[in-house]
């Protein structure tokens, strides 16, 4: 049986006569009538708070919604001044105060019980009630009433009349209904509507009918961050993770079969021809619950931004190293149906996060399709604009944050100030970062706000330190492209990131040494990869950041990490790091080479096929971390370019990869490693 919307139309009580030498006006729809039999959850009901479901004529909370509770709010319609609302429903759990029932008179379409609007509900404890939200968490109890009703027992029907500032609640259904409450208030004036429930309350959802609706539009909630469409045609572009030499650098080691590169390029190009086979997602509204409160409905809106960046950024990437124009443009194809579909970034619960910690995927991809034939400079300019004038302020609305939010939103604040190439952002970033390094890193090397992570019990704290230095890494390593240096700023403590990259090191290569968590070792979470995806058959690393850290500071213990993982990648921000970093430490362009948007990619560079060596680290062509013993010297010497900063002759190597030596040419480019120096 389909899902029933029935609508009727309210009955006049007159003719209307025709007169033809009278112009015809345009009048409002007359109200009309909903009954909701709940076969599926159709898009009119949006599950603002908890998780909802609807099968077989029901609707109910799968997981249960914040203190708030849980609400699923009626979209696009609302009631009118004169208006009945009928709801048939059945509750679980809760003690004897915990209610369900629904809100009438909402402003805000995520609105709960104590923002706007008037709620009527049943307790347990069969007592009825209408009650005033009074904001800040609080309400005003307008009326009660006690009753037989038992919802947790079975199903109850209450029915409330509207007539402007007056309103009647009773039990049973139409023509049926006892008034048991009446009560008048004017506090609140809108026509939305909602079902709600209390705290932990599982409410099920029989029947809504609803008379007097009308039209509704939504109205846009008070975190939203919106996006007129505007282009940025006056910014600049600067260099953010991957630029053209370090894509010159990783081609050159593919080519010649070094690891990690060769193994993580094949790995690359299987998601990248699954990501042909996607099609981008974006919402209207970017919103996401928090965590901890509703994990399900987090992923639920969190995983659209992730699959989407991430698919753009992997094909992207494939693009620029395969020189397949299929890759590209599809890439392309994410990036500008967010900019062309999204009208609100809320900041809200962990909105902010979540776009902070995914959001710049879709930035890296866009510093590897500017300036080629496969993403127009009309649309790269709306994508700039849409950093401006959004991302920046989203992220900004947690940047005073110092824990991992604020690392998070100073990647996000970091990536777009490079992106647009932008010195004020990049000088504020700086400072940023410097700020939470002072603030972080103890005299341990420890990140105090991270070690103890999940209530004191310390068992998400080794993950959680991962989680705040990943992007703390990341920002350093944008600004080390514009000649800022973070890798080597000492906080009071004597410490830095080198510091902290070596406590998570030793932490990983043993998680008993992990004294902030007193269980089993094996309970630590997320050590090495992220559980829950590993128990779904996805890998994605937690400490994918050591590939930078040991660029920077090497160290024997974290090099066999590294070999013992393999090329590494992760959902946050910056997948492929492994690819796109391993063993290739400060590369930069000669002046006048790898410019933003230097060219296509050259027919010289690794094919679509997978890579020549093995699959695996340790094979016959390298072992362990790139730059390791394995292989021809002739092979490895193009990835010990970075370390050198010297030439290499360019005839042996083409034969060692099996390629021409014109075709070498087009890949390897001139790198060199130079000095950073911080801004004066």
């Amino acid at each position: 049986m389909k899902n029933r919307w029935r609508f009727s139309l309210a009955v006049i009580g007159a003719v209307a006569l025709a007169i033809p030498a009278l112009p015809a006006v345009a009048a409002p729809a007359p109200p009309a009538t909903i009954e909701e039999a709940f076969d599926e959850l159709t898009p009119d009901w949006l599950p603002a708070a908890g998780t909802w479901e609807a099968a077989d004529g029901v609707a109910r909370v799968v997981q249960p919604g914040s203190s708030r509770g849980s609400i699923l709010a009626l979209t696009g319609r609302g009631l009118a001044e004169a208006a009945t609302a009928t709801v048939t429903f059945a509750s679980a759990g809760g003690g004897a105060s915990a209610w369900a029932g629904f809100t009438v008179r909402r402003t805000g379409t995520a609105d709960d019980y104590t923002q706007s609007g008037y709620t009527v509900f049943v307790r347990n404890s069969g007592e009825l009630a209408v009650i005033r939200a009074a904001g800040d968490g609080q309400v005003a109890v307008l009326g009660t009433a006690q009753t037989d009703a038992r919802p947790g027992a079975g199903p109850v029907t209450v029915t409330a009349s509207l007539d402007g500032e007056r309103m009647r609640v009773g039990l049973g259904g139409a023509g049926e209904v006892t008034t048991l409450i009446e009560v008048t208030d004017a506090t609140f004036s809108g026509s939305g509507f909602a079902l709600a429930a209390h705290r932990d309350v599982r409410m099920s959802v029989d029947a809504v009918q609803l008379s007097g609706v009308i039209d509704r539009a939504e109205p846009v909630p008070t975190d939203c961050v919106g996006w007129s469409g505007s282009p940025a045609t006056d910014a600049g572009r600067g260099e953010v993770l991957v630029s053209d030499a370090r894509i010159d650098a990783v081609s050159a080691r593919i080519a010649a079969g070094e690891q990690p590169q060769t193994s993580a390029y094949a790995r690359l190009l299987t998601a990248a021809d699954a990501g042909l086979e996607r099609t981008p997602a974006p919402p209207t509204t970017f919103f996401v619950p928090f965590f901890y409160n509703d994990p399900t409905a987090h992923r639920a809106a969190r995983d659209g931004l992730q699959n989407d960046a991430n698919t753009a950024y992997e094909l992207a990437l494939a693009y620029r190293l395969s020189g397949d124009a299929r890759y590209g443009a599809h890439a392309a194809q994410f990036i500008d149906a967010w900019t062309t579909t999204v009208e609100c970034v809320r900041t809200r619960e962990d909105s902010a996060l979540a776009f902070s910690y995914h959001f710049p995927a879709f930035v890296h991809a866009a510093e590897l399709l500017r300036g080629t034939s496969v993403w127009s400079a009309a649309s790269e300019a709306v994508f700039a604009g849409f950093l401006r004038e959004t991302a920046t302020p989203v992220a900004a609305s947690i940047l005073h944050r110092t824990n991992n939010w604020g690392s998070w939103a100073l990647e996000t604040t970091t990536a777009v100030a490079a992106y647009l190439d932008d010195e004020a952002g990049l000088d504020a970033a700086s400072a940023r970062a410097v700020e939470l390094l002072d603030h972080q890193i103890d005299e341990n090397g420890h990140l105090p706000e991270e070690v103890d992570r999940n209530n004191g019990v310390g068992d998400y704290g080794i993950w959680y330190t991962h989680f705040s230095l990943l992007p703390l890494f990341l920002v350093a390593e944008t600004l080390s492209a514009h000649a800022y240096d973070v890798h080597d700023h000492v906080n009071a403590n004597g410490r830095g990131l080198a510091d902290a990259a070596d406590a998570a090191t030793r932490w990983v290569a043993d998680p008993a040494s992990f004294s902030y968590y007193t269980g089993d070792p094996a309970k630590l979470a997320n050590v090495r990869t992220i559980d829950y995806l590993r128990d779904a058959g996805i890998t994605a690393h937690s400490m994918s950041y050591f590939e930078l850290a040991q660029n920077h500071f090497p160290t024997d213990e974290r090099a066999a990490l590294l070999a013992e993982e393999g090329p590494m990648t992760t959902i946050h921000s910056a997948p492929y790091l492994s690819l796109t970093h391993g063993g290739l430490a400060d590369i930069t362009a000669a002046p006048g080479e790898g410019e933003p948007g230097g060219g296509e990619p050259g027919a010289g560079e690794p094919g679509g096929g997978t890579p020549g060596g093995t699959d695996s680290p340790g094979g016959s062509s390298g072992t362990g971390p790139a730059g390791a013993p394995g292989g021809s010297s002739d092979a490895r010497a193009v990835g010990s370019l970075a370390a050198s900063g010297g030439e290499v002759s360019l005839a042996p190597l083409a034969l060692a990869a099996g390629l021409s030596l014109g075709g070498l040419l087009l890949i390897v480019a001139r790198v060199r490693r130079r000095a950073v120096t911080a801004r004066g």
